[in-house]
């Protein structure tokens, strides 16, 4: 509750929740080998995952479920780095948080508890609790002599807040947190693993529709854990919440209004174009912030052309 330790990628939601303004989970991102410059000096990210996405342009959503550095970093630029600052301050955070580059990797300091809060915010529909070690006192007869108050703000809509919830369960499903599966837990999980560098610090925040927790595993005197957020703090995650079965239902989170599926082309990540795209699959997006142009890879096959370039062959093909 009071000591400050860098989240790394576990503060990467916070980077892709700021482009849902403008982009969508099928939006590509650059994976290219960039240089920035950070109070004079030339800083190039690394992806830091053997099975990182070697492709030169990554969908949003594939770049967070596999904590892809690169593309989250040219995210952070897409959205504006002071955009990305405006948009945590409203989750207070009480350590600075500055517009660098390096934020988008979890370069600055944070308080687990309170990071843990801040996720609640995605796990909550949108809504900002304030957490809570005493609810009331009372006497040895049972009279009320103090009470505390909840206090709670929405932040997001239900609508970003699922959309980001859905990005996180891919990342338990198929990305950095994965190995969670062989858990065998009831019901859906979303999360997001986080490692600093020299493996000092490693993390993993996941919640379920009924119960969040967050589990930091490090030395107070910063030596290296040598062993990642999946390998150190996931384990352990997975073994509370099989200690506590009774406060896992096993329930999906609920889709609310305002988020609509289409299929797009996973080539592209526009519209799919029918049968000519030959990989479509479903995506989400906040149903004001769909994708209006067709895949320009695969462009829909006019029925008419096709009639007659069928009468054509058939006819060529019987001289």
């Amino acid at each position: 509750i009071q000591s400050r330790r860098q989240p790394g990628s576990a503060f990467k939601p916070f980077i892709y929740l700021t482009a849902l303004d403008q982009l969508t989970p099928a939006s590509r991102l650059s994976n290219e080998p960039r240089t920035y410059m950070i109070n004079g000096k030339p800083w190039t990210p690394e992806n830091a995952a053997r099975d990182v996405d070697t492709s030169m342009r990554v969908s949003m959503r594939s770049a967070l479920v596999a904590s892809n550095h690169r593309a989250t970093v040219d995210l952070a630029m897409k959205s504006g780095l002071e955009q990305v600052v405006e948009k945590t301050v409203p989750f207070q955070f009480s350590t600075p948080i500055k517009p660098y580059p390096s934020l988008a990797l979890g370069a600055f300091e944070v308080v687990p508890l309170e990071l843990a809060r801040a996720y609640c915010v995605f796990a909550g529909g949108g809504i900002l609790p304030h957490p809570l070690s005493i609810k009331d006192v009372t006497d040895d007869h049972g009279g009320l002599l103090s009470q505390a108050h909840l206090n709670i703000e929405r932040l997001i809509s239900p609508a970003e807040a699922y959309i980001m919830t859905d990005m996180l369960k891919s990342v338990v499903s198929e990305g950095t947190a994965r190995a969670l599966s062989g858990w065998n837990l009831p019901g859906p999980v979303a999360g997001k693993t986080g490692t600093t560098n020299n493996f000092r610090d490693a993390w993993f925040v996941g919640y379920t529709p009924d119960i969040l927790a967050l589990v930091w595993v490090g030395f107070d005197n910063g030596d290296p854990v040598k062993a990642s957020g999946a390998k150190a703090a996931l384990p352990i995650w997975a073994e509370l919440m099989k200690a506590i079965p009774q406060y896992i239902s096993g329930a999906d989170f609920k889709m609310p209004a305002g988020v609509v599926t289409r299929a797009v082309c996973s080539a592209s990540g526009l519209l799919s174009a029918g049968r000519t795209c030959p990989v479509p699959m479903a995506e989400i997006f906040l149903e004001d912030n769909v994708p209006d142009l067709p895949c320009p890879l695969h462009p829909a096959r006019n029925p008419i052309k096709d009639l007659i370039d069928g009468i054509k062959d058939f006819f060529n093909g019987s001289h």
